[in-house]
């Protein structure tokens, strides 16, 4: 009990001294220019957005659907597919950062993403439930080519 009263009375001193800072600051004097007179202000367009032109087709959205077509001659083995974002410096999946996870139902699986960025990279992986065959992996990115985005793994 000693033991506990002395571990409370420390740490409530701890923590009413405070960080300690010295509070002292020495003031540094600014130097002053003079600005040459022949100096114009800017002035700023009130029009703001309203000045902006933006073409017809842009929505002003970077949302987009990407289509998953897996569709592989594997016959009647089960598999599981996971489709996740690629690790940083890395060619590997990162397993905390998943969009899809589903088993395979005769070698193929057809579903649709809404994807919030361009920029990001996936790794699909294919495992199958007979540890003695390796897991496949297939590799994605936002292709500006082309205007329907489509992961195809065959």
């Amino acid at each position: 009990m000693k033991k506990l009263t002395v571990i409370l009375c420390l740490s409530s001193f701890l923590v009413a001294c405070g960080g300690g800072e010295s509070e002292s600051t020495a003031a540094v004097p600014a130097a002053v220019e003079s600005l040459p007179s022949s100096v114009v202000p800017i002035t700023i367009d009130s029009a703001g957005m309203a000045s902006l032109v933006i073409d017809d087709r842009f929505d002003l959205s970077t949302k987009f659907k990407l289509k998953i077509d897996v569709a592989l001659s594997i016959g009647d083995v089960r598999a599981y597919l996971n489709i996740c974002q690629k690790k940083a410096n890395s060619l590997r999946a990162d397993y905390g950062n998943c969009l899809v996870r589903a088993p395979l139902s005769q070698g193929s699986i057809k579903t649709t993403l809404a994807m919030s960025r361009q920029d990001i990279e996936l790794i699909a992986e294919i495992w199958f439930y007979d540890t003695s065959t390796q897991p496949l992996s297939f590799a994605w990115q936002f292709d500006t080519q082309v205007e329907h985005q489509m992961f195809e793994i065959r």
